[in-house]
């Protein structure tokens, strides 16, 4: 920008960019009239702005714009495959990052870019290449190995390609392949899987930044939009009045496992979408919890049974397992949508004003395509390498807790210090529960 800040013209505009007045901008840069030779700066600075206020749509407009002037414009390409990639026109996307690709000196991000839209359309193999490739270049890379593990968790790879981390995935399911799910009673059964898995982990050193275990569907509950929607405009999106999940209290990190074990293993109708968790959130109460996501009352009573029937076999005793309504987000602005009521219709109802509020949110979204569909699952149920760094950093919040507990399944260094400061002013609140 060295070069654009010398421009008189366009100055004021740049300060309100560095200052993070965008309208501002988008004002004064909508009052000057751009000379022919000023156009590729003009359309520049329409395309950062709109980037920066994540008008997605905008932003890519603009960035075409900038390429039919200069087609090597390294920013312009890989913000417009980012832009295309928010919208969610994946593979439009993919074709920009693989014209970036060939003129880019450094391609480490646009290998990390192109694995993660191919793993948005399911092509697992062809992210997998590009992941591979991008720790060729950077093989200490924690976010990009984060990726690699965290897609292991949707597909078995073909390949190990002498990669240590598919290599290390593969011992791990071949590990647990045969595990006889009967002995979960046994608490010498969570102590022999744990040291075994642990074992293979020993010169294995990353940061795995997740402590929730999923096991998911095929069903996309679009909950990013949900949240955008209530963020923006206070309102509950009508979807979530139909959603409902089972939610389970535990004591400490030894049950949390032997759940994991059920959830894992359960055979529901609508092979519900299922998580076990630490918690994390501030002033959340309840260490603990597994949910399952069910649509409707009605499947959330009869999960309610499945659930209970399975727990008793284990010999878990819960602190709490009842339904609950859509998020805990949402219960502050509205107390009423939190009250259930098992017999009959609810009495909090969805408002007609907000689903005017609703339509008009998603008119201005682009439209999807159906090969550009997100693919969200599902995953397969062989316990892998993700699994075990999270029952680590499990096993590491009860540490920081004071659940002592987990010195009943192992005693070692667990690493991973995105937990001391992810709940590092809670660990009162923590202790307390």
């Amino acid at each position: 920008m060295n070069s654009v800040d010398k421009n008189s013209k366009f100055a004021n505009v740049i300060n309100e960019i560095k200052n993070n007045n965008y309208n501002n901008a988008l004002i004064l840069l909508s009052k000057i009239n751009a000379e022919p030779n000023e156009l590729y700066l003009e359309k520049k600075l329409y395309a950062a702005i709109y980037f920066k206020k994540e008008d997605w749509v905008k932003s890519v407009e603009y960035y075409y714009k900038i390429l039919q002037i200069e087609n090597k414009d390294l920013v312009a390409l890989n913000n417009l495959g980012v832009a295309l990639f928010k919208i969610e026109k994946f593979n439009e996307a993919i074709n920009i990052f693989k014209k970036l690709l060939k003129i880019e000196k450094k391609p480490l991000n646009v290998y990390r870019s192109l694995g993660l839209t191919f793993k948005n359309i399911g092509k697992y193999e062809e992210a997998i290449s590009n992941f591979l490739e991008a720790l060729n270049i950077d093989k200490n890379n924690n976010s990009i190995k984060q990726d690699l593990i965290n897609i292991c968790n949707y597909h078995i790879p073909n390949e190990t390609k002498n990669n240590d981390i598919l290599n290390l995935n593969k011992k791990i399911i071949d590990l647990n392949n045969n595990l006889n799910f009967n002995n979960l009673i046994d608490s010498r059964f969570i102590k022999e899987f744990v040291i075994k898995n642990f074992d293979l982990l020993d010169k294995f050193k990353i940061t795995y930044e997740e402590s929730q275990i999923f096991r998911r569907n095929q069903i996309n509950l679009n909950c990013d939009r949900h949240f955008k929607i209530f963020n923006k405009f206070q309102i509950i999106p009508k979807y979530c009045f139909n959603c409902f999940k089972v939610q389970i209290n535990l004591k400490n990190v030894k049950d949390l496992i032997k759940l994991f074990f059920v959830f894992n293993n359960i055979e529901l109708k609508n092979n519900n979408i299922r998580k076990c968790v630490t918690e994390t959130r501030e002033n959340v109460s309840g260490n603990y919890k597994g949910y399952i996501f069910c649509t409707g009352l009605l499947d959330a009573k009869e999960v309610l049974k499945i659930i209970s029937n399975e727990i008793k076999k284990t010999k878990l005793l819960p602190l709490k397992i009842d339904i609950k309504h859509g998020c805990t987000e949402f219960y502050n602005k509205f107390p009423e949508y939190k009250e259930i009521n098992l017999d009959g219709e609810q009495n909090f109802k969805y408002s007609k004003e907000w689903q005017i509020i609703e339509n008009s949110f998603d008119r201005k979204l682009p439209g999807i395509l159906d090969h550009d569909k997100k693919v969200v699952g599902p995953t397969h149920n062989k316990i892998n390498l993700s699994d075990i760094l999270i029952i680590k950093n499990w096993l590491k919040y009860a540490k920081l807790i004071g659940d002592n507990t987990y010195l009943d399944i192992c005693n070692r260094d667990f690493g991973q210090d995105f937990l001391d400061k992810l709940i590092k002013n809670q660990i009162n609140f923590r202790k307390q529960n």
